[in-house]
Order: C-alpha cells, then sequence, then structure tokens
C-alpha cells in the first residue's frame, strides 16, 4: 500500500468511527483508569481528556512504562456504563507492538486500531490524527526526542480531540519541555520480584501545562505498585509511599 492509500485509509476509518461516537463536549472530563491503585496516583484522580500524558522508562526499555500506560488506557476502552467500548489507537513506527500483549493486560483485540507508520514523517501525521480525532479515546505511541512544534501540534490535537495521548518515552527527555499535563517516572524493581507478578517504582512529576487537572493539595511523590500476572489486579503498596521534596531531581 503506497503513502498516499495508507494515509486515505486511516482517515475514511476515523471517519466511519466518528459517526458513532458521542460529541466532545458531552463526555465528562476525567475517568478513572479501571485500577484504583492508580487513580491513587495520578494528580487527577484518573485520566483527564484533551491531555498528553507522559510515561518515562527510567531503566531504558522494560521499565515497565508501557506496561502501566496499557493498564491505565482500560478505563477509557471499557465502558462502565451502558455505551460502546471505547477504542484505543496504537501508533507503532517499529513493529514491536504485539495486540497479544494488551489483551494479556485485558485490552480487547477489537477495540484496538494499530497504526503501522513507515517513516517519520507518517509517525507524526498518524499520530496527530488519531489525537485530533473524537472516536479515539487513547492515542499511544512511542517518542523519543520530539520538536517543539510537533509536540505542541499533538497537545492541541489532545485538546481538540478529547481523548488521552500517551508517550512512552526514555529518561533522557528529563531536560527537554514537555507539553504533556504530568510526567510518570516508572523504574522496575529488580531486586524486589514477586513470585505473581512484578512491581515497579512510579514517580509522579509535574508537567508542562494542564497543572490546573492536579488535585488541591496534592504533592508529588513515588510509590511502589504491584500487579499480580494471574489476576491482572495492580495495589498500592503505602508502606512504601514517600512525598518527593521540592527540589528533587526527576531524574535522580
Amino acid at each position: 500500500m503506497s503513502r498516499q492509500d495508507t494515509i486515505k485509509d486511516l482517515a475514511d476509518r476515523l471517519r466511519r468511527m466518528e459517526r458513532r461516537v458521542a460529541r466532545v463536549e458531552d463526555r465528562e472530563p476525567s475517568v478513572g483508569t479501571g485500577h484504583a491503585a492508580l487513580d491513587s496516583v495520578l494528580p487527577a484522580g484518573g485520566l483527564v481528556r484533551g491531555t498528553l500524558l507522559e510515561w518515562i522508562n527510567g531503566e531504558g526499555p522494560g521499565s515497565g512504562a508501557a506496561t502501566l500506560a496499557l493498564l491505565s488506557a482500560g478505563g477509557l476502552i471499557r465502558r462502565q456504563d451502558s455505551g460502546p467500548a471505547g477504542t484505543l489507537a496504537v501508533v507503532d513506527r517499529d513493529g514491536g507492538f504485539y495486540t497479544a500483549a494488551a489483551a494479556g493486560l485485558g485490552l480487547s483485540p477489537e477495540g484496538i486500531l494499530l497504526v503501522r507508520a513507515g517513516t517519520e514523517g507518517e509517525w507524526k501525521w498518524a499520530m496527530e490524527q488519531v489525537l485530533r480525532s473524537p472516536a479515539i479515546d487513547v492515542a499511544l505511541t512511542w517518542a523519543g526526542s520530539l520538536d517543539d512544534r510537533v509536540f505542541r501540534r499533538w497537545q492541541l490535537a489532545a485538546e481538540l480531540g478529547g481523548g488521552v495521548g500517551m508517550l512512552v518515552r526514555s529518561s533522557e527527555v528529563m531536560g527537554q519541555a514537555s507539553w504533556a499535563s504530568t510526567r510518570l517516572m516508572v523504574r522496575g524493581c529488580v531486586g524486589e520480584e514477586w513470585a505473581g507478578g512484578r512491581r515497579w517504582r512510579v514517580r509522579v512529576l509535574s508537567g508542562g501545562v494542564g497543572r490546573g487537572a492536579w488535585r488541591a493539595g496534592y504533592q508529588e511523590r513515588e510509590v511502589l505498585l504491584e500487579l499480580n500476572d494471574e489476576t491482572g489486579g495492580l495495589r498500592l503498596l503505602p508502606r512504601l509511599e514517600r512525598t518527593v521534596p521540592p527540589g528533587v531531581s526527576a531524574a535522580g
């Protein structure tokens, strides 16, 4: 399929999907992730529509950022009312995403729109289009360094579309400006494995925009999350929770 055919196909699919969704202004501005432990960590008590959220791999690929991003997307994909299921758009530019892995985290393959981007230009364009579409509840991609203009376009597209944009990134971007409302640093607990699942340390960091969505009195902090691979349950281990003092390095 040529580049023009790919663009036309994605545009047609988004238009068909948009006819079946409610107007953006009629949606709830925020929604839970489906995991109380994650909701308690997020500054707004859940995901805020019309914003970007960064999941930072604190120790390189495999730190758990992508897993937690997919888990958190569940609340927007699985409807709590009688409405239709939502849609997760994954814009994959290196072919590393597998729908089966998302299904293992409780996300139905029928609710995933997978876009394979052949070039960097196609990737940037595709991400902007899915963010802009009111048919997409969550748009997920992996991003390294981003041109500020591209980042800003994505943020504005998310505001227009009314979904949540999630970027999985490396800790190398921490010194760069961000248009995300929230950044979360994720580190795997290598020496603290649990036989039934996985554990991650998650530090909540301020983002570049959208601070108004944070709960009153919320403090940036670091918590320990534990995933039960058998049940899919995620829980917060409060005994290791600690507040991050002002001025502490985000990458420290």
